[in-house]
């Protein structure tokens, strides 16, 4: 079934109703993480068709904008996030419009500052802000005081409040995209005029189609790449990704993520897709099969053959797949199980060949009504955003935040030791599978420092205690390890 797009947000549409789940069980290996510590974000917003803007400055913190509806009119507004998901700063960006976009994005902007691109009407007769143009404000990297920019970056009139997305150039020119229903639509540069006087660039679908959630990323050598949905009765149904700029390239279809006769697959948001530091776009999707809506999450380089399966997605009933790079080369993928009513995560090593072990967080409180998850990690932390309303009487949807770190894990040959001679035990610890260097392994009161191979050894005296002695791999923005090593 095609899903309704919508011009005006609907309260209740591209959510997931969260009603006395049942806990299946999950296939391969996962364990449940420390239930983290959620922090909400936002004041209720009156909206479920939503996604918010994410970007992090240079200080770490992240900053995050958001949409409400306020009885009959909208606003947008900014929060700032710091570590352990605390909120330092929030505060209004605009009010009293007649519409915003409930899908703002942040790119960087002037002067190590950020940029806020948007559309939406003021309602004001004359005013160059009330045509439904692609608009941007500009702030300090501090992100609490914004001033409107004149002029807009699209030349349509008809941009819609969802499906939109915005990156930069690598001189810092900014670039919208948005659905323009049987087609994406593109525009780079911010013109001095309202409408923008130069023409959108197009990226047409066939007769019939529909694009969904349009999300742009520039890759590290500078070109840029949307990706997106196509809902649709026909085999070009499913997601797909295309260069656009310097140059323009033929769209290419993800393999396996959907066609005419499966199930709609379609993100509910924004299409999950992000940039590799160090190469590549990634993007990451259900799968779907004739009966089912999502048969596994896929994870795809663009444009090479064939896609991954993600370890443990298969069965999940996973909605919202998102993707966020991390330092390194590393990426993170994650979903929301309607089924456990959790989110699990995932995460690669640097060359995204290998997945660490899936990790299963517990939501935000008391969720009714699960609408969108999004996830920032480009400095190491990961920050987990979704929006979320819970069972409060008379409560809709707001934003909650909670951060990860990447896990450590241990290994240690050997394992069991005798306490009659003495024994060297040499420890290896990873991240996802790569070798972690620098990190710190305490065991029987000595402490080591792993070389560039993870590894590090600890020599056991003879006449060491029998029983079972614990060895810990520590190292500043990872979560330890434990490893019980015995001497008998």
């Amino acid at each position: 079934m095609k899903l309704s797009r919508y011009r005006w947000p609907a309260a209740l549409a591209g959510a997931v109703a969260v009603t006395g789940a049942t806990v299946l069980a999950v296939p391969g290996v996962a364990h449940a993480s420390a239930s983290p510590g959620w922090t909400k974000i936002s004041r209720d917003t009156g909206l479920s068709l939503a996604s918010a803007g994410l970007l992090r400055t240079a200080d770490g913190r992240l900053h995050v904008i958001w949409a409400s509806h306020d009885g009959t009119t909208f606003s947008l507004h900014y929060s700032t996030i710091g570590g352990r998901a605390r909120l330092v700063n929030t505060g209004v960006i605009l009010s009293k419009w007649s519409a915003v976009s409930t899908y703002p994005r942040l790119v960087p902007g002037p002067g190590g500052g950020m940029r806020l691109v948007f559309t939406g009407s003021d309602g004001k007769g004359g005013s160059p802000y009330n045509l439904d143009a692609m608009y941007s404000a500009t702030a300090s990297a501090a992100g609490t005081s914004w001033s409107l920019t004149a002029g807009s970056l699209s030349h349509s009139t008809l941009v819609p409040l969802t499906d939109t997305s915005a990156t930069t150039e690598s001189g810092g020119t900014p670039v919208a995209a948005w659905s323009a229903g049987q087609s994406v639509d593109y525009h780079a540069g911010v013109s001095p005029a309202t409408p923008a006087t130069g023409p959108d660039s197009v990226i047409s679908l066939k007769a019939g189609s529909d694009a969904v959630g349009p999300t742009l990323v520039r890759a590290s050598d500078s070109k840029i790449f949307v990706a997106w949905f196509t809902s649709s009765s026909h085999s070009d149904q499913g997601y797909w990704a295309d260069q656009i700029l310097p140059s323009k390239t033929a769209p290419v279809k993800a393999p396996g993520s959907g066609g005419g006769t499966l199930s709609n697959n379609q993100p509910l948001g924004a299409v999950g897709f992000a940039a590799r530091t160090g190469g590549g776009s990634y993007l990451t999707y259900c799968v779907a099969t004739k009966t089912q809506r999502c048969d596994h999450v896929a994870l795809w380089k663009a444009g090479s053959a064939r896609a991954i399966t993600v370890p443990g997605s298969s069965g999940q009933n996973a909605f919202f797949p998102a993707i966020a790079a991390g330092p390194g080369g590393h990426m993170w993928i994650l979903w929301f199980n309607e089924s456990t009513n959790k989110i699990d995560v995932v995460r690669t090593n640097s060359a995204v060949t290998r997945f660490g072990t899936r990790r299963v967080i517990s939501g935000p409180p008391r969720i009714a009504l699960f609408s969108a998850l999004r996830a920032e990690g480009s400095q190491g932390p990961l920050d987990v955003l979704a929006l979320v309303q819970q069972t409060t009487a008379g409560s809709s949807p707001a934003y909650y935040d909670t951060q990860l770190l990447p896990e450590l894990r241990i290994a240690a040959s050997p394992r069991k030791v005798s306490h009659r001679r003495a024994t060297t035990i040499t420890f290896k610890v990873t991240d996802s599978g790569d070798p972690v260097a620098g990190a710190k392994v305490t065991f029987l009161g000595q402490t080591v420092t792993t070389n560039s191979h993870g590894a590090a050894s600890v020599k056991v005296p003879k006449g060491t205690a029998k029983g079972n002695h614990e060895a810990v791999a520590t190292r500043n923005g990872f979560v330890p390890a434990r490893i019980t090593i015995t001497v008998t």
